[in-house]
């Protein structure tokens, strides 16, 4: 029986036969991932690859004013740098913003290439992951164009939440309401209300969810589309 030398919390990476984590592990480097870190910067060339091992990362698109908003996000079930699996000479489509702190495995888009390229199980989970990236991107314009305010808000707290170590998200209302793309006092007036139900709990800089369920019930059913497509394709 072989034996793993590194257990991976990364899904797509723990997945992988222990023949492929042999080639790929010398190229892989353990990184922190700190608060509002940018990973990526939309238009720029992507240099590496991360595998999220822990924290969440959010995929903000540019809307050509002062704002950006979130189109999706990702946490330890794939990477960040989709657009190296397509092309040697990607860009970067969104910026990607660390929204909870934690660590990752970094490897050079060189790399990354060459090794998508020989490994075929790794190739498999890496277009898996691009199929779900484009997935999120589509839902989450379909839900800003058709669904209200708290539907939104529960939507992303729920796959925030999917993607945390605890209940307790190093959140700010500023921060939600960038995510979203809508005023700050719409998002106030949201998780107050969320919070008299005994959902949420805001205190500063943190928002713990206190009822799981009750937040399921009030978000939209982009959700579940997503929620479902993530658990088929990166099974």
């Amino acid at each position: 029986m072989t034996v793993r030398t590194t257990d991976f919390r990364n899904s797509l990476l723990a997945a992988l036969p222990q023949s492929e984590i042999d080639v790929l592990e010398p190229q892989l480097r353990p990184v922190s991932l700190v608060l509002h870190q940018v990973l990526h910067e939309r238009g720029n060339p992507v240099e590496d690859v991360y595998f999220i091992e822990s924290g969440v990362v959010s995929l903000t698109a540019d809307t050509g004013d002062v704002a950006l908003v979130e189109v999706g996000m990702t946490g330890r079930e794939g990477l960040v740098g989709t657009s190296a699996v397509l092309t040697e000479k990607a860009l970067s489509i969104h910026r990607g913003l660390v929204q909870q702190p934690g660590t990752a495995h970094r490897i050079g888009a060189a790399a990354f290439r060459a090794a998508a390229e020989s490994l075929p199980q790794f190739r498999r989970r890496c277009f898996c992951h691009v199929h779900l990236t484009m997935m999120q991107t589509a839902q989450s314009a379909a839900c800003n164009a058709r669904h209200e305010l708290p539907q939104r808000l529960a939507r992303w707290l729920l796959m925030s939440h999917d993607r945390a170590e605890s209940d307790n998200l190093p959140m700010t209302q500023e921060f939600l309401s960038y995510m979203l793309g809508v005023r700050r006092a719409g998002v106030s007036v949201v998780t107050n209300t969320l919070q008299s139900a005994g959902i949420i709990r805001q205190s500063r800089g943190k928002l713990t969810i206190l009822d799981r369920g009750k937040l399921e019930a009030e978000a939209c059913s982009c959700y579940r589309l997503v929620e479902d497509s993530r658990l088929h394709l990166m099974s």
